[in-house]
Protein backbone atom coordinates (compact mmCIF):
# COMPACT_ATOMS: atom_id res chain seq x y z
CA UNK A 1 0.00 0.00 0.00
CA UNK A 2 1.28 3.20 -0.98
CA UNK A 3 0.68 6.42 1.56
CA UNK A 4 -1.21 9.37 -0.41
CA UNK A 5 -0.31 12.68 0.26
CA UNK A 6 -1.57 13.99 3.89
CA UNK A 7 -3.92 10.77 3.68
CA UNK A 8 -5.33 9.63 6.80
CA UNK A 9 -5.99 6.14 7.93
CA UNK A 10 -8.89 3.49 7.93
CA UNK A 11 -9.48 1.47 10.06
CA UNK A 12 -12.12 -1.48 9.17
CA UNK A 13 -13.93 -2.17 12.52
CA UNK A 14 -16.27 -5.05 13.23
CA UNK A 15 -18.72 -3.98 15.90
CA UNK A 16 -20.32 -7.59 16.68
CA UNK A 17 -24.12 -7.49 17.34
CA UNK A 18 -23.93 -6.32 20.59
CA UNK A 19 -22.33 -3.43 22.70
CA UNK A 20 -20.56 -5.83 25.05
CA UNK A 21 -19.24 -8.09 21.84
CA UNK A 22 -17.10 -5.33 20.31
CA UNK A 23 -13.37 -6.13 21.13
CA UNK A 24 -11.24 -4.20 23.60
CA UNK A 25 -9.56 -3.11 20.12
CA UNK A 26 -12.24 -2.27 18.45
CA UNK A 27 -13.44 0.13 20.90
CA UNK A 28 -10.00 2.22 21.40
CA UNK A 29 -10.00 3.14 17.56
CA UNK A 30 -13.66 3.84 17.85
CA UNK A 31 -12.86 6.54 20.82
CA UNK A 32 -9.72 7.63 19.21
CA UNK A 33 -12.29 8.55 15.53
CA UNK A 34 -12.01 11.62 13.76
CA UNK A 35 -14.55 10.56 11.16
CA UNK A 36 -16.75 7.18 11.99
CA UNK A 37 -18.96 5.65 9.48
CA UNK A 38 -21.36 3.45 10.61
CA UNK A 39 -23.73 0.73 9.88
CA UNK A 40 -27.58 0.65 10.59
CA UNK A 41 -27.77 -2.91 12.50
CA UNK A 42 -25.59 -1.66 15.35
CA UNK A 43 -26.11 -1.72 18.59
CA UNK A 44 -27.31 1.80 19.86
CA UNK A 45 -25.02 2.04 23.11
CA UNK A 46 -21.81 2.05 20.62
CA UNK A 47 -23.05 5.02 18.50
CA UNK A 48 -22.58 7.23 22.69
CA UNK A 49 -18.79 5.64 22.19
CA UNK A 50 -18.19 7.89 19.26
CA UNK A 51 -15.87 11.33 20.74
CA UNK A 52 -18.24 13.93 20.98
CA UNK A 53 -16.25 16.08 18.17
CA UNK A 54 -16.16 13.50 15.86
CA UNK A 55 -17.88 13.11 12.44
CA UNK A 56 -20.78 10.72 12.40
CA UNK A 57 -22.29 9.54 8.85
CA UNK A 58 -24.96 6.89 9.06
CA UNK A 59 -24.13 4.91 5.52
CA UNK A 60 -25.81 1.29 6.62
CA UNK A 61 -27.92 -0.52 4.43
CA UNK A 62 -30.85 -2.46 4.96
CA UNK A 63 -32.91 -4.76 2.83
CA UNK A 64 -34.48 -2.06 0.26
CA UNK A 65 -33.63 1.19 2.02
CA UNK A 66 -29.77 2.23 1.25
CA UNK A 67 -28.42 5.07 2.81
CA UNK A 68 -25.44 5.01 0.53
CA UNK A 69 -24.48 3.17 -2.53
CA UNK A 70 -21.40 1.02 -1.63
CA UNK A 71 -19.38 2.73 -4.24
CA UNK A 72 -20.44 6.02 -2.43
CA UNK A 73 -19.36 4.40 0.45
CA UNK A 74 -16.41 3.39 -0.83
CA UNK A 75 -15.33 7.11 -2.22
CA UNK A 76 -16.11 8.82 1.23
CA UNK A 77 -14.00 6.54 3.11
CA UNK A 78 -11.14 7.60 0.39
CA UNK A 79 -12.28 11.27 0.89
CA UNK A 80 -12.34 11.62 4.86
CA UNK A 81 -8.61 10.12 4.86
CA UNK A 82 -7.64 12.23 2.16
CA UNK A 83 -8.75 14.92 4.64
CA UNK A 84 -5.72 13.61 7.32
CA UNK A 85 -8.79 12.10 9.99
CA UNK A 86 -8.60 9.03 11.45
CA UNK A 87 -11.57 7.17 10.16
CA UNK A 88 -13.32 4.25 11.78
CA UNK A 89 -15.73 2.19 9.47
CA UNK A 90 -17.75 0.41 11.86
CA UNK A 91 -19.65 -2.30 10.46
CA UNK A 92 -22.35 -4.83 11.97
CA UNK A 93 -20.46 -7.92 12.99
CA UNK A 94 -17.55 -8.99 11.35
CA UNK A 95 -16.29 -7.04 8.41
CA UNK A 96 -15.36 -9.57 6.06
CA UNK A 97 -18.46 -12.17 6.93
CA UNK A 98 -21.29 -11.13 4.52
CA UNK A 99 -19.89 -7.67 5.19
CA UNK A 100 -18.86 -6.16 2.00
CA UNK A 101 -15.59 -4.80 3.91
CA UNK A 102 -13.21 -6.84 1.43
CA UNK A 103 -14.83 -4.14 -1.16
CA UNK A 104 -14.09 -1.35 0.52
CA UNK A 105 -10.11 -2.31 1.51
CA UNK A 106 -9.57 -2.88 -2.08
CA UNK A 107 -10.89 0.65 -3.07
CA UNK A 108 -8.57 2.07 0.11
CA UNK A 109 -5.69 0.15 -1.60
CA UNK A 110 -6.39 1.64 -5.21
CA UNK A 111 -6.49 4.88 -3.84
CA UNK A 112 -2.88 4.24 -1.91
CA UNK A 113 -4.78 4.93 1.53
CA UNK A 114 -2.92 3.37 4.76
CA UNK A 115 -5.49 1.02 6.92
CA UNK A 116 -6.05 -1.62 8.95
CA UNK A 117 -8.75 -4.36 10.04
CA UNK A 118 -10.31 -5.04 13.23
CA UNK A 119 -12.10 -8.46 13.71
CA UNK A 120 -15.64 -8.43 14.86
CA UNK A 121 -18.20 -11.20 16.43
CA UNK A 122 -19.85 -12.34 13.38
CA UNK A 123 -23.99 -12.86 13.88
CA UNK A 124 -23.54 -15.79 12.19
CA UNK A 125 -22.34 -17.46 15.44
CA UNK A 126 -23.02 -14.64 18.00
CA UNK A 127 -26.76 -14.82 17.73
CA UNK A 128 -27.50 -18.83 17.41
CA UNK A 129 -25.14 -18.73 20.75
CA UNK A 130 -27.27 -16.30 22.44
CA UNK A 131 -30.67 -17.54 21.87
CA UNK A 132 -29.18 -21.36 22.48
CA UNK A 133 -27.99 -22.87 19.36
CA UNK A 134 -24.23 -24.19 19.26
CA UNK A 135 -23.60 -24.02 15.67
CA UNK A 136 -21.29 -27.34 16.08
CA UNK A 137 -21.67 -29.81 18.87
CA UNK A 138 -20.09 -33.33 19.05
CA UNK A 139 -22.62 -35.93 17.73
CA UNK A 140 -24.87 -33.16 15.67
CA UNK A 141 -22.71 -31.03 13.76
CA UNK A 142 -18.82 -30.93 13.01
CA UNK A 143 -19.05 -27.85 10.82
CA UNK A 144 -20.99 -24.86 9.71
CA UNK A 145 -21.59 -22.84 6.76
CA UNK A 146 -22.73 -19.43 6.87
CA UNK A 147 -25.08 -18.46 3.40
CA UNK A 148 -26.17 -15.21 1.96
CA UNK A 149 -30.23 -15.25 1.90
CA UNK A 150 -30.08 -12.56 -0.43
CA UNK A 151 -27.73 -11.92 -3.47
CA UNK A 152 -27.99 -8.65 -5.49
CA UNK A 153 -28.51 -10.74 -9.28
CA UNK A 154 -30.47 -13.51 -8.18
CA UNK A 155 -27.56 -16.43 -8.26
CA UNK A 156 -28.88 -19.26 -7.46
CA UNK A 157 -26.61 -21.16 -4.69
CA UNK A 158 -25.85 -24.85 -4.77
CA UNK A 159 -28.22 -26.49 -3.34
CA UNK A 160 -27.79 -30.20 -3.85
CA UNK A 161 -24.01 -29.05 -2.23
CA UNK A 162 -26.04 -27.35 0.81
CA UNK A 163 -28.71 -30.18 1.19
CA UNK A 164 -25.52 -32.99 1.16
CA UNK A 165 -23.58 -30.96 4.50
CA UNK A 166 -24.20 -33.04 7.77
CA UNK A 167 -23.21 -30.12 9.60
CA UNK A 168 -25.07 -26.77 10.43
CA UNK A 169 -26.60 -24.12 7.68
CA UNK A 170 -26.47 -20.66 8.85
CA UNK A 171 -28.33 -18.10 6.72
CA UNK A 172 -28.15 -14.45 6.68
CA UNK A 173 -30.43 -12.22 5.16
CA UNK A 174 -32.66 -14.78 4.06
CA UNK A 175 -36.24 -14.71 5.29
CA UNK A 176 -37.40 -13.44 2.24
CA UNK A 177 -36.13 -16.37 1.18
CA UNK A 178 -37.53 -18.21 3.56
CA UNK A 179 -39.65 -20.52 1.44
CA UNK A 180 -37.57 -21.25 -1.83
CA UNK A 181 -34.70 -22.56 1.30
CA UNK A 182 -37.10 -24.50 2.58
CA UNK A 183 -38.46 -25.98 -0.67
CA UNK A 184 -34.84 -26.47 -2.30
CA UNK A 185 -33.57 -28.36 0.56
CA UNK A 186 -36.17 -30.52 0.63
CA UNK A 187 -36.02 -31.37 -3.26
CA UNK A 188 -32.39 -32.27 -2.93
CA UNK A 189 -32.47 -34.48 0.26
CA UNK A 190 -32.77 -32.82 3.27
CA UNK A 191 -35.24 -35.10 5.50
CA UNK A 192 -38.99 -32.81 6.21
CA UNK A 193 -38.35 -33.48 9.86
CA UNK A 194 -34.74 -31.54 9.80
CA UNK A 195 -34.79 -28.83 12.45
CA UNK A 196 -34.84 -25.29 11.38
CA UNK A 197 -34.88 -21.67 13.73
CA UNK A 198 -35.24 -18.65 12.54
CA UNK A 199 -34.02 -16.37 14.83
CA UNK A 200 -35.24 -12.70 15.13
CA UNK A 201 -33.73 -9.00 16.60
CA UNK A 202 -30.82 -11.39 18.15
CA UNK A 203 -29.55 -9.16 21.06
CA UNK A 204 -32.29 -6.17 20.65
CA UNK A 205 -35.43 -5.98 23.07
CA UNK A 206 -37.38 -7.15 20.24
CA UNK A 207 -35.38 -11.11 19.96
CA UNK A 208 -37.40 -13.81 18.93
CA UNK A 209 -36.77 -17.52 18.39
CA UNK A 210 -39.27 -19.66 16.50
CA UNK A 211 -38.46 -23.24 16.26
CA UNK A 212 -39.92 -25.79 13.29
CA UNK A 213 -38.91 -28.05 10.63
CA UNK A 214 -38.26 -27.57 7.13
CA UNK A 215 -41.35 -28.66 6.18
CA UNK A 216 -43.45 -26.83 9.16
CA UNK A 217 -41.42 -24.02 9.33
CA UNK A 218 -42.77 -21.22 6.57
CA UNK A 219 -46.20 -21.33 8.17
CA UNK A 220 -44.95 -21.64 11.67
CA UNK A 221 -42.96 -18.20 10.79
CA UNK A 222 -45.83 -16.54 8.81
CA UNK A 223 -47.06 -13.08 10.29
CA UNK A 224 -44.57 -13.48 13.41
CA UNK A 225 -40.68 -13.55 11.73
CA UNK A 226 -39.13 -10.02 11.32
CA UNK A 227 -36.04 -8.92 9.98
CA UNK A 228 -33.18 -9.06 10.58
CA UNK A 229 -33.19 -12.53 10.55
CA UNK A 230 -30.91 -15.81 10.97
CA UNK A 231 -31.94 -18.63 9.64
CA UNK A 232 -30.31 -22.14 11.27
CA UNK A 233 -30.64 -25.47 9.94
CA UNK A 234 -29.44 -28.70 11.38
CA UNK A 235 -29.91 -30.80 14.50
CA UNK A 236 -28.19 -28.45 16.78
CA UNK A 237 -31.01 -25.95 15.61
CA UNK A 238 -33.28 -28.42 17.60
CA UNK A 239 -30.68 -27.31 21.26
CA UNK A 240 -32.15 -25.37 23.84
CA UNK A 241 -28.84 -24.04 26.01
CA UNK A 242 -30.43 -20.69 27.25
CA UNK A 243 -29.45 -21.34 30.52
CA UNK A 244 -32.28 -20.20 33.46
CA UNK A 245 -35.06 -18.23 32.32
CA UNK A 246 -34.43 -14.17 33.36
CA UNK A 247 -36.52 -11.77 34.65
CA UNK A 248 -34.75 -8.22 32.22
CA UNK A 249 -35.12 -4.80 33.00
CA UNK A 250 -35.83 -2.93 29.70
CA UNK A 251 -35.06 0.78 29.55
CA UNK A 252 -36.60 2.86 26.53
CA UNK A 253 -36.77 6.49 25.32
CA UNK A 254 -33.51 7.63 23.92
CA UNK A 255 -30.74 6.28 22.25
CA UNK A 256 -28.62 8.11 25.14
CA UNK A 257 -30.63 7.56 28.05
CA UNK A 258 -30.99 3.95 27.69
CA UNK A 259 -27.25 3.49 27.52
CA UNK A 260 -27.13 5.63 30.87
CA UNK A 261 -29.55 3.28 32.36
CA UNK A 262 -27.97 0.00 31.07
CA UNK A 263 -24.37 1.48 31.91
CA UNK A 264 -25.64 2.33 35.46
CA UNK A 265 -27.28 -1.20 36.02
CA UNK A 266 -25.77 -3.82 34.72
CA UNK A 267 -22.48 -3.59 36.99
CA UNK A 268 -25.18 -4.11 39.53
CA UNK A 269 -26.09 -7.83 37.98
CA UNK A 270 -29.10 -6.63 36.30
CA UNK A 271 -29.84 -8.37 32.56
CA UNK A 272 -30.78 -4.60 30.77
CA UNK A 273 -32.58 -4.85 27.18
CA UNK A 274 -32.64 -1.34 25.25
CA UNK A 275 -35.42 -0.25 23.52
CA UNK A 276 -34.53 3.62 21.55
CA UNK A 277 -37.60 4.80 20.35
CA UNK A 278 -36.44 8.54 20.33
CA UNK A 279 -33.47 9.76 18.56
CA UNK A 280 -32.19 13.39 19.04
CA UNK A 281 -31.07 15.70 16.35
CA UNK A 282 -29.01 18.12 16.70
CA UNK A 283 -29.67 22.04 16.07
CA UNK A 284 -25.85 23.77 16.91
CA UNK A 285 -25.97 25.18 13.82
CA UNK A 286 -28.36 27.75 15.66
CA UNK A 287 -26.15 28.36 18.38
CA UNK A 288 -24.55 32.05 17.89
CA UNK A 289 -21.23 32.85 19.63
CA UNK A 290 -23.39 35.84 21.57
CA UNK A 291 -24.32 32.97 24.16
CA UNK A 292 -20.97 32.69 25.87
CA UNK A 293 -22.05 36.74 26.85
CA UNK A 294 -24.93 35.45 28.73
CA UNK A 295 -24.90 35.72 32.41
CA UNK A 296 -26.48 32.20 32.49
CA UNK A 297 -26.48 29.27 30.77
CA UNK A 298 -28.65 26.90 31.42
CA UNK A 299 -28.91 22.84 31.05
CA UNK A 300 -31.45 20.52 31.28
CA UNK A 301 -29.96 18.00 30.17
CA UNK A 302 -27.36 15.47 29.40
CA UNK A 303 -28.14 15.59 25.92
CA UNK A 304 -27.65 19.33 25.88
CA UNK A 305 -24.62 19.30 27.49
CA UNK A 306 -22.93 17.11 25.25
CA UNK A 307 -23.81 18.94 22.00
CA UNK A 308 -22.82 22.33 23.68
CA UNK A 309 -19.43 20.82 24.42
CA UNK A 310 -19.17 19.75 20.90
CA UNK A 311 -20.67 22.97 19.59
CA UNK A 312 -17.29 24.69 21.51
CA UNK A 313 -14.68 22.10 20.01
CA UNK A 314 -16.01 22.39 16.64
CA UNK A 315 -15.58 26.05 16.35
CA UNK A 316 -12.44 25.98 18.35
CA UNK A 317 -13.81 28.02 21.15
CA UNK A 318 -11.52 28.73 24.56
CA UNK A 319 -13.58 27.63 27.62
CA UNK A 320 -11.97 30.69 29.02
CA UNK A 321 -14.86 32.81 27.15
CA UNK A 322 -17.32 31.38 29.63
CA UNK A 323 -14.96 32.99 32.84
CA UNK A 324 -18.32 35.58 33.42
CA UNK A 325 -21.11 32.93 33.11
CA UNK A 326 -22.44 30.96 35.67
CA UNK A 327 -24.24 28.01 34.45
CA UNK A 328 -27.45 25.70 35.76
CA UNK A 329 -28.33 22.22 35.54
CA UNK A 330 -31.79 20.64 36.28
CA UNK A 331 -29.93 17.40 38.28
CA UNK A 332 -27.39 15.27 38.49
CA UNK A 333 -26.63 13.44 35.65
CA UNK A 334 -26.51 17.10 33.87
CA UNK A 335 -24.41 18.50 36.71
CA UNK A 336 -22.12 15.18 36.11
CA UNK A 337 -22.00 15.75 31.89
CA UNK A 338 -21.18 19.42 33.23
CA UNK A 339 -18.03 18.45 34.93
CA UNK A 340 -16.66 15.97 31.94
CA UNK A 341 -16.36 19.20 30.10
CA UNK A 342 -14.47 20.61 33.31
CA UNK A 343 -17.41 22.88 34.30
CA UNK A 344 -18.76 22.70 37.87
CA UNK A 345 -22.85 23.74 38.01
CA UNK A 346 -23.05 26.88 39.77
CA UNK A 347 -26.95 26.13 40.10
CA UNK A 348 -28.75 23.02 40.89
CA UNK A 349 -32.61 22.23 42.32
CA UNK A 350 -32.99 20.32 45.71
CA UNK A 351 -36.00 18.34 43.26
CA UNK A 352 -35.01 17.70 39.72
CA UNK A 353 -38.19 19.38 38.03
CA UNK A 354 -38.30 21.74 35.91
CA UNK A 355 -40.43 23.92 38.48
CA UNK A 356 -37.82 23.48 40.95
CA UNK A 357 -35.57 24.80 38.36
CA UNK A 358 -37.27 27.55 37.12
CA UNK A 359 -37.93 28.93 41.22
CA UNK A 360 -34.49 28.78 41.87
CA UNK A 361 -33.40 30.76 38.61
CA UNK A 362 -36.30 32.87 39.63
CA UNK A 363 -34.09 33.49 43.16
CA UNK A 364 -30.33 33.58 41.97
CA UNK A 365 -30.55 35.89 38.89
CA UNK A 366 -29.76 39.61 39.58
CA UNK A 367 -31.58 41.91 37.73
CA UNK A 368 -29.93 42.82 34.49
CA UNK A 369 -28.73 38.95 33.83
CA UNK A 370 -29.42 37.64 30.84
CA UNK A 371 -30.35 33.66 31.04
CA UNK A 372 -29.49 31.64 27.87
CA UNK A 373 -31.81 28.44 27.70
CA UNK A 374 -30.27 26.01 26.05
CA UNK A 375 -32.29 22.58 25.73
CA UNK A 376 -34.86 20.67 23.08
CA UNK A 377 -37.07 21.81 20.99
CA UNK A 378 -39.89 20.30 22.40
CA UNK A 379 -38.93 21.60 25.95
CA UNK A 380 -41.50 22.38 28.44
CA UNK A 381 -43.69 25.22 29.13
CA UNK A 382 -43.09 25.43 32.61
CA UNK A 383 -39.75 26.95 32.62
CA UNK A 384 -40.36 30.01 30.49
CA UNK A 385 -43.51 30.49 32.26
CA UNK A 386 -42.07 30.55 35.32
CA UNK A 387 -38.72 32.80 34.47
CA UNK A 388 -41.28 35.02 32.89
CA UNK A 389 -43.81 35.57 35.83
CA UNK A 390 -40.57 36.66 38.22
CA UNK A 391 -39.06 39.68 35.20
CA UNK A 392 -35.97 37.13 34.42
CA UNK A 393 -35.03 37.58 31.03
CA UNK A 394 -34.40 34.97 28.81
CA UNK A 395 -33.30 33.15 25.91
CA UNK A 396 -34.68 29.52 25.02
CA UNK A 397 -32.55 28.47 22.07
CA UNK A 398 -33.12 24.97 20.98
CA UNK A 399 -29.65 22.51 21.06
CA UNK A 400 -31.81 19.68 19.49
CA UNK A 401 -34.86 17.97 18.82
CA UNK A 402 -36.58 15.01 19.64
CA UNK A 403 -37.56 12.61 16.68
CA UNK A 404 -39.41 9.00 17.44
CA UNK A 405 -37.13 6.35 15.70
CA UNK A 406 -38.89 4.51 12.76
CA UNK A 407 -39.63 1.08 12.64
CA UNK A 408 -40.43 -1.34 9.64
CA UNK A 409 -42.84 -2.77 11.01
CA UNK A 410 -46.49 -1.58 10.84
CA UNK A 411 -48.32 -3.55 13.53
CA UNK A 412 -47.35 -3.49 17.51
CA UNK A 413 -45.66 -5.88 19.28
CA UNK A 414 -45.55 -7.55 22.19
CA UNK A 415 -43.00 -7.49 24.74
CA UNK A 416 -42.66 -9.23 28.14
CA UNK A 417 -40.13 -7.44 29.73
CA UNK A 418 -40.00 -7.99 34.23
CA UNK A 419 -39.52 -4.33 34.30
CA UNK A 420 -39.80 -1.14 31.90
CA UNK A 421 -38.64 1.95 32.73
CA UNK A 422 -39.30 4.91 31.01
CA UNK A 423 -37.45 8.06 31.03
CA UNK A 424 -39.78 11.14 29.62
CA UNK A 425 -43.50 11.77 28.71
CA UNK A 426 -42.37 11.57 24.98
CA UNK A 427 -40.57 8.13 25.15
CA UNK A 428 -43.75 6.93 26.91
CA UNK A 429 -46.01 7.76 24.35
CA UNK A 430 -43.52 6.65 21.61
CA UNK A 431 -43.59 3.12 22.96
CA UNK A 432 -46.84 2.77 22.96
CA UNK A 433 -46.95 3.99 19.24
CA UNK A 434 -44.89 0.59 18.59
CA UNK A 435 -45.28 -1.75 21.28
CA UNK A 436 -47.79 -3.42 23.93
CA UNK A 437 -47.10 -4.75 27.34
CA UNK A 438 -48.02 -8.42 28.59
CA UNK A 439 -50.26 -8.27 31.55
CA UNK A 440 -48.10 -7.84 35.17
CA UNK A 441 -45.50 -6.13 33.74
CA UNK A 442 -44.03 -3.74 36.51
CA UNK A 443 -43.60 0.05 35.11
CA UNK A 444 -40.98 2.43 36.94
CA UNK A 445 -40.64 6.37 35.97
CA UNK A 446 -38.50 8.66 35.93
CA UNK A 447 -40.65 11.38 37.65
CA UNK A 448 -44.48 12.42 38.29
CA UNK A 449 -44.65 13.95 34.85
CA UNK A 450 -43.33 10.60 32.86
CA UNK A 451 -45.67 8.37 35.40
CA UNK A 452 -48.97 10.92 34.08
CA UNK A 453 -47.69 9.95 30.68
CA UNK A 454 -48.01 6.14 31.56
CA UNK A 455 -51.42 6.50 33.29
CA UNK A 456 -52.68 8.44 29.83
CA UNK A 457 -51.79 5.03 27.95
CA UNK A 458 -53.98 3.13 30.16
CA UNK A 459 -51.63 2.11 33.30
CA UNK A 460 -52.81 2.96 36.70
CA UNK A 461 -49.84 2.15 39.26
CA UNK A 462 -46.65 3.02 37.43
CA UNK A 463 -43.87 3.80 39.93
CA UNK A 464 -42.03 6.43 40.23
CA UNK A 465 -38.22 7.11 41.50
CA UNK A 466 -38.28 9.32 44.19
CA UNK A 467 -35.31 11.20 42.88
CA UNK A 468 -35.56 11.98 39.44
CA UNK A 469 -32.58 10.98 38.18
CA UNK A 470 -30.72 7.86 36.67
CA UNK A 471 -29.32 7.02 39.71
CA UNK A 472 -32.62 7.15 41.51
CA UNK A 473 -33.97 4.51 39.47
CA UNK A 474 -31.28 2.76 40.70
CA UNK A 475 -32.00 3.05 43.86
CA UNK A 476 -35.79 2.37 43.22
CA UNK A 477 -35.21 -1.07 41.43
CA UNK A 478 -32.67 -1.92 44.69
CA UNK A 479 -35.66 -0.83 46.93
CA UNK A 480 -38.05 -2.37 45.01
CA UNK A 481 -36.07 -5.82 45.53
CA UNK A 482 -35.92 -5.57 49.16
CA UNK A 483 -39.97 -5.03 49.57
Amino acid sequence: MGNHENAGKVWLVGAGCSAGLLTLEGLERLRQAQVVLYDALLDPALLAEIPAGAEAIPVGKRCGHHSLEQASINDLLVKKAREGKRVVRLKGGDSFVLGRGGEELLALQAAGIPYDMVPGVTSAVAVPEHLGIPVTHRGLARSFTVVTGYTRNGDLEDWQALANLQGTLVFLMGLGQLSPICENLLQYGKAPETPVSILCGGYSAEELRLDGTLSTMVEKARGKAFAPAIIVVGPAAAMHLEGEPKDPVMVTGSRSFCHQVAMALEPLGWSVKQAPVLEIEPCTDRLPTSILEASWLVFTSRNGVRLFGRWLRQHSLDHRKLAGCRLASLGEGTADELSRLGFTADLMPETYTVEALGKALARAVAPGERCVLLRAEEGSPDLPRILEKAGVAYEDIPIYRIRPVQRAAVEKMELAPGTLIFGSAKGVHSFFAHYTLVSGTKILCIGPVTAKAVREEGFSEPACATVHSVSGLVRALQEGEKA
